[in-house]
């Protein structure tokens, strides 16, 4: 578990914080799907070829995946082979056409891992999985548009043509002022979406098993926040990243420590139109 805990520790502050509220044997399964993660997204960032192992019995064993999970919580195979095609994606990166492409883009680098996450917590309901990717979705637009600079500097422009144009990766570096314009109406406007999927997401913590609701709940708030935080400032891109203070994270925290309450019967069904662009897709409508 030590492992785990410093890859987490390190790169995923925000879900270190969150799994505080969680129970030990929860926490390490949580952490083994995130190591994992972060195994697949290095290999991505330095542009090598293990990706084109296929999934096959000893495929885990090859990238060193799930470490300290049972077998009985590791995700199918075809879970497994989507988030692949997402994190394959950008070792040939193209900007997506549309918010459609881009939300299939989200799907499997992010919705597929709130899958794995449910996985994890023996989860069965598809109406709750089906929230689950909308989680992961709205975190993934968050990385978006928080990292549009970072992203830039490898190659990579994942704002969609179809509200911004066609761009290169030095345009966004180095924009004039009518570029810089739609780049920030489009950082706004994927925002904004986000925020329809933790709206969406949120119906169902309540009903997740155990202690996990308040550790998923402060996760989506804190990673929320990074979102408000570039709106309401009017932070500019160029700036860098955007972080929530430790402050921020306290008082985040504190505000919904007590949040937590079941006050529905059963919940409610979720709301296809989120589903559109992925509704052929694993777990989706």
């Amino acid at each position: 578990m030590k492992k785990q805990s410093h890859i987490i520790q390190k790169y995923g502050k925000t879900f270190y914080w969150a799994s505080f509220f969680l129970e030990k044997k929860i926490k390490l399964r949580l952490f083994s799907i995130y190591a994992f993660c972060r195994k697949i997204d290095d290999i991505v960032d330095n542009n090598k070829k293990e990706l084109n192992i296929d999934l096959k019995k000893n495929f885990y064993k090859k990238i060193e995946g799930f470490i300290g999970l049972e077998k009985k919580f590791n995700p199918s195979k075809e879970i497994t082979r989507q988030f692949i095609l997402g994190q394959k994606s950008d070792l040939s990166h193209k900007q997506p056409t549309s918010i459609n492409e881009l939300t299939i883009y989200c799907y499997r680098v992010a919705g597929i891992v709130g899958l794995m996450v449910c996985d994890a917590l023996e989860v069965k309901n598809s109406n709750i999985r089906r929230y689950a990717i909308d989680l992961g979705i709205a975190m993934q637009l968050t990385n978006i548009s928080r990292d549009i600079k970072e992203d830039s500097a490898m190659g990579r422009v994942y704002l969609p043509k179809s509200l911004v144009g066609r761009l290169v990766a030095d345009e966004v570096n180095r924009p004039n002022k009518a570029t810089y314009n739609k780049i920030k109406a489009c950082q706004n406007t994927l925002l904004k979406l986000a925020d329809k999927y933790y709206a969406s997401a949120d119906l169902a913590i309540p009903f997740l098993p155990g202690r996990t609701p308040l550790a998923i709940k402060i996760a989506s708030k804190l990673y929320q926040a990074i979102g408000k935080k570039i709106i309401n400032k009017d932070v500019s891109y160029l700036k860098g990243r955007v972080f929530v203070t430790k402050y921020e994270k306290l008082r985040i925290t504190l505000a919904n420590i007590f949040s937590i309450t079941n006050n529905h019967a059963e919940l409610k069904v979720h709301n296809k139109k989120l589903h559109t662009s992925i509704m052929n897709l694993p777990g989706a409508h």
